[in-house]
């Protein structure tokens, strides 16, 4: 028996070898449940960034992989069962992290993170006697029952999975309905963050989880539990009360309820076999509904929202929702006391002491008390915390990622410091006045500002557990213990380069931030020169492209304006170099009309047609851009 486990121990420290010398790549092009994914570079970037936070520690990748291994083998029955694809299994670990009992802050419990009306409507009971949304069966039924109805509308299983955080009127009114039954779709920066968030997922997991892949030390079995207590099942499958107890919290009252099935959960050890049970058993019923809706025939769709849970490595408490570890602290480390050592988030910075204030810092970088305050927005009564970080030079007018979700004590000012950005422009980029409240949840732009017509946000987050869950206690009776780094912020060693100018501090992040200039047979790169009166939104206009490619293509903050004589490098569509006059219909040109669907602009119908914006506005002497469903544009083109 030793030298059994000492194999398992060996394999599973060389599994971790492996994983750790062989980094993740996001691929190209991948499918989803039938679905092509084509993931263009802007969206791999951030799928990397969220790959790199799921992976970095090999601890807790490890731990979340033998805790699904665990559950999986269950839900990929259910999913078979119940006719959904398999890659939904691994949205299961995104949601719930396989934590029976994990709760959200806005009350979403379980394997599958259902709020109490959600679950009931779709079948499950929650009540004094049993909450299903605890079950891993019960509660993944109940989960598929969700997709069939959303897919039924879309016809497309990542529209489907997207309406899980959105529900299903959010996400038809984010969808286009053209896009409905889509075989192929795009995977880009303006894809929703939680299906690039599900990407990364499934690249993280999917060589390790699932597929009959089970730890020979541990695994766990069902036992049919109607109208038996947990004591009966205890002594019956011979497994501690206690334990018992931990891996069925699904279970509120004391007694199993007999109207039907109820599988109970326990745990097989090396050396043991699952308990065969001599009754039938039964077959698996239709969930009853404990509540009814007020209208017959009415089916009321539940809303669904993510979870984003702080799971902890090294002493780092990052967040999984949000893309990458902030803050990033770069330099000598071990000298982050004295100026010029360091940089947080690419800005040079320091690390107060335990008896700094405002003044004794000042002095310690050799700038005002004046500028300490203006450079981390702090007011004229803030106090200094000791051991932590503070810039030293101007924060930037935007992040380096485009989202992030607000978690538990977190404040406005903090984040604003934990992501490098200025108070103000935070403020505004959300369209925030100062006095208004934080909520947990809420998801807050980084990088651009949120437009008008886009409703505020929220999402669900999991609120952190400090005890280790009952499968991880006993995962780690098995495995090897391994204590985490205790780090008080991610570190990365890097050479310090000292930047005299805080202007090119700015301009080495733009650099960074530049979006490629990438042309197709369709388009040409040019370089237009800003003339005077001209405006970004002008210019976008003028060649019938989108602002905000300007403002990525030349690293730009469209906040700063432009100045004449300006140098903007653009990718223009070729059709704007033809004939800018009227086209009268002759012998070589053909007159088209084209129907206005639901979702369409301008700039997407000059790019389908091969002319521009002004072409169109021309022909149809229109004033504006605004477009009306069924509206007919007439389109001149070239025999």
């Amino acid at each position: 028996m030793v030298k059994y486990i000492a194999s398992i121990i060996i394999f599973l420290m060389a599994s971790l070898s492996i994983f750790a010398q062989a980094p993740m790549v996001v691929p190209s092009e991948m499918e989803f449940a039938g679905v092509k994914l084509k993931i263009t570079n802007s969206a791999k970037k951030e799928i990397e960034e969220t790959l790199d936070l799921l992976t970095r520690s090999q601890y807790h990748f490890q731990l979340l992989v033998d805790r699904s291994n665990l559950y999986m083998g269950m839900v990929e029955e259910v999913l078979k069962k119940e006719g959904i694809p398999d890659d939904f299994k691994y949205l299961a670990i995104q949601e719930g992290q396989f934590i029976s009992d994990a709760v959200s802050t806005s009350n979403a419990v379980g394997f599958w993170q259902f709020k109490k009306a959600s679950a009931q409507e779709l079948g499950l009971r929650v009540d004094g006697v049993v909450d299903e949304r605890k079950h891993i069966i019960a509660s993944t039924v109940g989960a598929t029952k969700y997709f069939k109805r959303s897919n039924f509308v879309f016809d497309n299983w990542l529209w489907t999975m997207q309406s899980y955080l959105q529900g299903l009127g959010g996400a038809q009114r984010s969808i286009p309905e053209k896009d409905y039954g889509a075989k192929k779709v795009e995977i880009d920066g303006k894809t929703h963050w939680y299906l690039k968030k599900y990407i990364a997922h499934k690249l993280a997991f999917q060589d390790y989880v699932g597929r009959g892949r089970k730890n020979p030390e541990l695994q766990l079995a069902t036992y049919e539990g109607r109208g038996k207590t947990l004591r009966d099942v205890s002594r019956e499958v011979n497994v501690d009360l206690e334990e018992l107890k931990n891996l069925n919290k699904w279970l509120v009252g004391s007694r199993i309820p007999d109207e039907k099935s109820y599988k109970v959960i326990y745990p097989v050890k090396s050396g043991s076999r699952p308990i065969a049970q001599n009754t039938e058993e039964p077959k698996r019923e239709e969930v009853k509904k404990t509540t009814q809706s007020s209208q017959a025939g009415v089916t009321k769709q539940p809303t669904k929202e993510s979870n984003s849970n702080r799971s902890t490595y090294s002493g780092v408490r990052p967040v999984e929702g949000n893309i990458g570890i902030f803050p990033r602290i770069t330099g000598n480390i071990a000298s982050a006391y004295e100026p010029d050592q360091i940089e947080m988030n690419g800005i040079d910075a320091i690390r107060a002491r335990s008896n700094d204030n405002v003044k004794t810092l000042a002095s310690r970088v050799g700038k005002s008390e004046s500028k300490i305050r203006k450079y981390n927005d702090l007011g004229d009564n803030s106090r200094l915390k000791s051991g932590a970080y503070y810039y030293v030079k101007n924060k930037k007018n935007r992040g380096k990622v485009h989202y992030h979700i607000v978690q538990p004590g977190e404040t406005l000012w903090s984040i604003s410091q934990d992501y490098g950005i200025k108070y103000k422009k935070l403020l505004q980029k959300n369209r925030m006045r100062e006095a208004e409240q934080l909520k947990v949840g809420r998801v807050l732009w980084l990088r651009f500002i949120r437009p008008a017509n886009i409703p505020i946000e929220y999402t669900d987050v999991i609120l952190p557990k400090d005890d280790p869950t009952p499968e991880d206690k006993m995962i780690k009776e098995v495995t090897p213990p391994e204590q985490p780094i205790k780090k008080q912020t991610q570190i990365i060693p890097e050479k310090k380069v000292k930047v005299e100018e805080e202007e090119t501090v700015e301009e080495i992040e733009m650099a960074i931030t530049k979006k490629a200039l990438i042309a197709t047979s369709s388009d040409t790169i040019i370089t237009h020169v800003v003339q005077p009166k001209e405006s970004f939104f002008a210019i976008s206009q003028k060649y019938g492209i989108e602002l905000d490619d300007i403002i990525d293509w030349n690293g730009l903050n469209v906040m700063d304006g432009l100045q004449i004589n300006q140098e903007l490098r653009l990718v223009v569509p070729k059709a704007y170099f033809l004939k800018k006059t009227d086209l009268k219909p002759t012998a070589t040109v053909r007159e088209i009309y084209h129907e206005v669907e639901k979702g369409e602009t301008l700039w997407g119908i000059s790019r389908k047609y091969g002319v521009t914006i002004e072409n169109i506005l021309k022909w149809n002497n229109k004033t504006d851009n605004n477009l009306d469903l069924g509206e007919r544009l007439k389109i001149l083109q070239d025999n």
